[in-house]
């Protein structure tokens, strides 16, 4: 089984939650498991929220494509906005061994993704900033009672 999706976001926080809602619905329509579906919106609420607070400083907000595929047992997301040049993953993971008031503040966010995804990439290309997750889950049989 193979499924796509894809959406717009663009204006700001507006139309976020709708985003979110309708991924989440694509990926249940399509048989993913709650167990998959729930990190991948934890997931991707975290990435697009950075990128619609921090992604344009002192500009509208970028706009911020989401796709992502299901294929067997595999969901794919990708994340492309129009935002400053940012690579999450270059950030130090935090030192969670501190008592909060010793921590610097953020980064446990992308620590977060990075724990529940499979696979976490990022690149910048054609002026844009593209980050990639995806996470393997067990198809459930196709044979319901």
């Amino acid at each position: 089984m193979i499924s796509d999706f894809s959406r717009i976001l663009s204006g700001g926080r507006a139309g976020f939650p709708k985003v979110l809602e309708a991924l989440e619905a694509h990926l249940d329509a399509y048989g993913v498991p709650a167990s998959a579906i729930a990190p991948v919106m934890i997931a991707a609420d975290e990435l697009i929220s950075n990128t619609l607070d921090h992604g344009a400083q002192g500009r509208d907000p970028p706009t911020v494509g989401v796709s992502a595929t299901v294929t067997d047992g595999r969901i794919s997301v990708q994340l492309i906005d129009d935002g400053d040049a940012f690579n999450p993953l270059d950030k130090a993971i935090p030192d969670t061994g501190l008592a909060v008031e010793e921590r610097a503040i953020g980064g446990l966010g992308i620590h977060l993704v990075r724990r529940l995804m499979d696979t976490v990439a990022y690149d910048r290309v054609d002026g844009r900033n593209r980050l990639y997750f995806s996470k393997t889950y067990t198809p459930q049989s196709s044979s319901r009672p």
